[in-house]
């Protein structure tokens, strides 16, 4: 009989193949290091090999445009070689006379216990980073990497995986993978996404009982795994990926029609990038647009921020690239889990509650004018729009205004070339934004931030994977609370957009626009199917599925 685990889809997809574990080997059965071989110095080679993996692995993500995942990668390089890290190392395999392996163990634990009891959410983060570099120390001390010996039709099994191994685990073809831990936002989905690896994670610990070499099915879209699957639900997969394989292919090949319901109501679908290289993969699945552009690419894993040159020509890059097409650009949203090594630290109790979005380019308005600058002067490439993130009063737009205002009046006393009306919207994220966007005066469009916005509405953090199941970012409270926003929009003739995971699912996708939203944007990838699902309903279906929405 077909055993079915539950878990969360990490990244969409089917897989049939083979179970593989993939396990380090058990601490005791190694042995010590020869005497003679001093324990820092073969740690230092450890260290230097391990940060060599993790910034080539990261290169390569770079080139494809996957800015955003490299980070995650060039952020634990910068752990495995920490200062923290190689003392409390040091303290027990040269003052303890612990072997190296067990030194190594040891020290990440004891880090990540530390970090995990800290009230600051970024350090509490950082926990998981800890324990995947102590992973990635341990598998190069012993010279062993499981991820080699992988068949390209393994469905792999594990407790967790760091981001080395699941990007490594592309390269060997493998057909999906499966984790008793992690949530649908950590690393490992993130990076399957980005990928293509079909994912399922937070499987439990029954997970870890599964065999090695059984028939698996791994329905990942829908966060299942089929232990020693029947033939007729062998059957039944295959012909449905076989089905979504054509779909993928029809879907690409209908994108540059017009964007409408079965019966005629018009929708855009717009794309999220953090990159300008990513505007090229937006243009391939037929984006309308660009309905987020990340700015922090310019100033993270940096030692200085982009100059105001650098920036210009990155915005100038999309604009030109999308072609006339819309380009909104959110301004930096620097703050809660994002922090700058040139800066100085701002102690939050709270740092997601703390200066961060609008406020944290008030608490560093010179360097927020350098890309005011940056923008005003890309204006002349292409329809730029201007977002504010993280707004809660009017007051903070007011500011901003200013500020553009200011910038504006130096180009010009500079003879330097600028476009000077440049569309300025916010984005709708915090409950008081949502609540009050009739008291936002003088704006041109908002754009509705659902991830966050669903975060702060439930109180819940939703990179914690023991409240991500119970608070929903698809809850009838944040529907209800759109159907206000979308209300207050029409009234003021405002346009409204949605950049945010809910847009990524056709059956939000459909109650969204039933709400009055029909400007959604994405990751590119999912722009395909989320078109095709919007183009085979009419406009009374996608009314009736915004009512459900604001109910179940």
């Amino acid at each position: 009989m077909t055993r079915v685990l539950h878990g969360q889809s990490g990244a969409p997809g089917i897989a049939l193949g083979t179970t593989v574990r993939l396990e380090l080997t058990d601490l005791a059965s190694r042995a010590a290091l020869p005497v003679e071989v001093d324990v820092m110095e073969h740690f230092k080679r450890v260290q230097m090999e391990v940060v060599a993996q993790l910034q080539g692995v990261a290169r390569e993500l770079r080139d494809e445009g996957k800015r955003d995942e490299a980070a995650i990668l060039d952020a634990q390089a910068l752990l495995a070689n920490d200062v923290a890290l190689t003392e409390e190392v040091r303290r027990r395999a040269v003052d303890q006379q612990m072997p190296l392996a067990d030194a190594i163990h040891a020290a990440t634990e004891a880090m990540t216990v530390l970090l995990s009891s800290l009230d600051d959410p970024y350090l509490r983060e950082r926990a998981v980073d800890v324990l995947a570099v102590g992973k990635e120390l341990q598998q190069v001390l012993m010279g062993t990497t499981p991820v080699d010996t992988l068949l390209s039709n393994a469905i792999v099994i594990s407790h967790d995986l760091t981001p080395l191994e699941t990007t490594t685990l592309r390269k060997r073809g493998i057909a999906g993978l499966a984790t008793a831990g992690g949530t649908s936002n950590g690393h490992v989905a993130i990076l399957a996404r980005a990928l293509g690896i079909p994912a399922v994670v937070g499987l439990g610990e029954d997970l870890m009982d599964v065999p090695a070499g059984v028939p698996a099915i791994l329905a990942a879209s829908s966060g299942l795994l089929l232990i020693e699957p029947t033939a007729a639900e062998v059957t039944l997969y295959a012909a449905e990926r076989a089905a979504m394989e054509a779909t993928n292919h029809h879907r690409l090949a209908v994108g540059g029609l017009l964007d409408s319901t079965h019966d005629g109501s018009p929708f855009e679908l717009w794309a999220n990038i953090g990159d300008p290289s990513e505007a090229r993969t937006a243009l391939r699945y037929s984006a309308g647009g660009i309905g987020l552009l990340r700015t922090e690419f310019l100033l993270l894993d940096r030692m200085v921020p982009a100059s105001e040159d650098e920036q210009y020509a990155a915005y100038a890059e999309v604009l030109q690239t999308m072609a006339g097409r819309p380009v909104i650009v959110r301004t930096l949203d620097i703050g809660g889990d994002k922090r700058l090594a040139y800066l100085p630290s701002i102690n939050e109790a709270n740092p997601f509650l703390g200066t961060r979005g609008i406020r944290w380019a008030m608490r560093f308005p010179h360097i927020f004018r350098v890309q005011l600058r940056a923008l005003l002067r890309a204006g002349l490439c292409g329809d730029l729009r201007i977002m504010l993130p993280m707004v809660s009063t009017p007051a903070d737009v007011l500011w901003a205004r200013a500020e553009i205002e200011a910038v504006a009046n130096e180009l010009a006393l500079s003879g330097v070339d600028y476009r000077p009306e440049v569309p300025l919207g916010i984005m709708v994220e915090t409950p008081a934004a949502a609540i009050s966007l009739d008291r936002f005066r003088g704006i041109d469009f908002c754009s509705v931030g659902s991830n966050d916005l669903a975060q702060y509405v439930l109180a819940a953090d939703r990179t914690d994977a023991t409240l991500v199941q119970r608070y929903r970012s698809d809850d009838p409270a944040i529907f209800r609370l759109l159907r206000m926003v979308t209300a207050t929009a029409a009234r003021l003739a405002l346009p409204v957009s949605l950049c945010g995971e809910l847009a990524a699912e056709p059956q939000h996708a459909i109650a969204l626009v039933g709400l009055g939203i029909s400007t959604l944007s994405m990751l590119p990838a999912a722009i395909p199917q989320i078109r095709e699902a919007l183009q085979a309903v009419s406009l009374p279906k996608v009314k009736q599925c915004a009512a459900q929405a604001c109910e179940d």
